[in-house]
């Protein structure tokens, strides 16, 4: 395992409490005009700092070992160092993992953000360390309608992030018939079918806090990134 340098960790440290036991302050759900941008399954170091070099804030990396997108922690540490050094703040994806692995991840990877995906995940959230940022996916049926339960514990996401039933399948859903949760400190990422032919609409009518994109800027492989593509789509997301 890598181990993260100890200036990273503690510069995360002093932007959070260490107690785990005191809940975030819950906020009104908040947007961004123009919206933030994260390009997420990001496979190389290369992809990261493209993609970050113009304009995007978030890198996202699968940490799921069935993913065809997955990354090991070796190549997430260097892929988080392009998105730092380049503006951008690494995410780490995780599915179904127990909170002692995603932070064993995280630190081996110097990712100080978990996106959290299914049920194990989510149910994990109270107990994970306090020093991690927290993005609480949800899943909308076709019609908008949001299917996952809501966190029922002591922590508060920092985060929604609002995707079709079946994360990284490049579906939408109805972004207009979409009712967005409260209850998340920071605001929301809407993900699902994105491209840079529809995310102009999408912001329009989602008023999202920040898009997420995958396979709506891969290239042929269906794994790195088309760069053409990732411009076109930050450029289109920020236009409004």
């Amino acid at each position: 395992m890598i181990a993260p340098t100890s200036q990273f960790w503690n510069k995360t440290a002093a932007r959070r409490s260490t107690s785990g036991a005191t809940p975030r302050r819950c906020l009104v759900t908040c947007s961004t005009k123009p919206p933030l941008v994260k390009v997420c399954g990001v496979t190389n170091a290369d992809d990261a700092a493209y993609a970050a070099k113009n304009g995007a804030n978030f890198i996202g990396m699968i940490m799921w070992p069935k993913a065809k997108r997955y990354v090991p922690p070796t190549i997430a540490h260097d892929i988080a160092n392009a998105a730092r050094d380049n503006g951008a703040s690494p995410i780490g994806v995780f599915v179904d993992e127990s909170a002692e692995k995603i932070w064993d991840v995280c630190q081996a990877s110097s990712v100080a953000i978990a996106q959290l995906h299914g049920n194990e995940s989510r149910s994990e959230m109270d107990a994970l360390n306090a020093n991690l940022e927290t993005i609480y996916v949800l899943n909308a049926h076709p019609d908008g309608r949001i299917e996952t339960a809501l966190p029922d514990g002591d922590q508060i996401p920092d985060w929604f992030l609002i995707d079709s039933l079946k994360g990284g399948s490049g579906k939408s859903f109805d972004w207009a018939n979409l009712t967005v949760p409260e209850a998340c400190s920071k605001g929301w990422f809407l993900a699902g079918g994105l491209t840079h032919e529809n995310v102009s609409d999408a912001v329009r009518i989602a008023n999202p806090t920040c898009v997420d994109v995958s396979s709506g800027v891969c290239g042929p492989d269906g794994l790195k990134k088309d760069w053409g593509k990732v411009k076109k789509f930050i450029e289109n997301a920020k236009s409004l």
